[in-house]
Formats: C-alpha cells, structure tokens, sequence
C-alpha cells in the first residue's frame, strides 16, 4: 500500500512538471522576452543556436517541449486532427485544404525539430 501511494505521488508530480530542471527554469525566466523567443524560435525551426549558452537553453527548452502532454500524445491527437481537417477542407474549399495541410506538416516539423535540437547544438555543446 505505501509502495503504491508512492509510485502514485511521483506520477502526480512528474506530470505537475516537477520533473523540469528548476535551474533551466530559473535562467529560462531571467532572459528577456526577445531573447527567448529567438532561442525558441530556432528550436521550432531546428537551426543552431548562435552561441553556446544559447545551445544550452535550446536544448533544456526542447527537453521540456518533449515532456508535455501535445508532444508525448502526438499520434494519439495529430491522425484524429488529421482525418478531421481534410474532411473539413475538402468539403469547405481547397484553399483551407491547403491550410489545414501545412499546419499540419509544420506540427511535424516541429516535432521532429524538438527531438534533433541536442544533435543540431552538439558542435556549440562541445566548446
């Protein structure tokens, strides 16, 4: 029984983000607003960072993206929206076809650019 309660109490907390670096999360908040949206922006694109403490952030920022629910119930939700925007498009106009398909390649780029964020920083992470 208190093995249980245990094992319940550490899901709880890794999914109230208790898991997350406190020091990432701490020097993630103290940039300022347009430098974190320029890091961020080129983890969602997958570019290199520009130096390495930028490369650092880049990859905390993606290995906190990889914890969250959107990411680790992908293919649970991207078919569904899948099957459901091209119904949708089709039977609106071709247009919001198209729309619906390049949200949905980005929603893969993205994905697949917050799994390579580590590996694309890795020359700045060996300085």
């Amino acid at each position: 029984m208190v093995a249980v309660s245990r094992v319940m109490t550490a899901k709880k907390r890794s999914n109230d983000g208790a898991g997350v670096d406190a020091g990432f999360v701490a020097q993630w908040n103290a940039l300022d607003k347009q430098h974190r949206r320029q890091v961020r922006r080129l983890v969602r694109i997958g570019r290199e960072q520009e130096n390495v403490a930028d490369a650092r952030l880049a990859v905390g920022f993606a290995a906190y993206q990889r914890t969250r629910p959107w990411f680790r119930f992908f293919w649970l939700w991207f078919p569904v929206l899948l099957v459901a925007g091209v119904v949708a498009g089709l039977a609106l106009h071709p247009i919001v076809f198209g729309m619906i398909l390049a949200v949905l390649g980005n929603a893969l780029l993205v994905r697949r650019a917050f799994r390579r964020a580590d590996w694309v920083n890795e020359r700045l992470l060996e300085q």
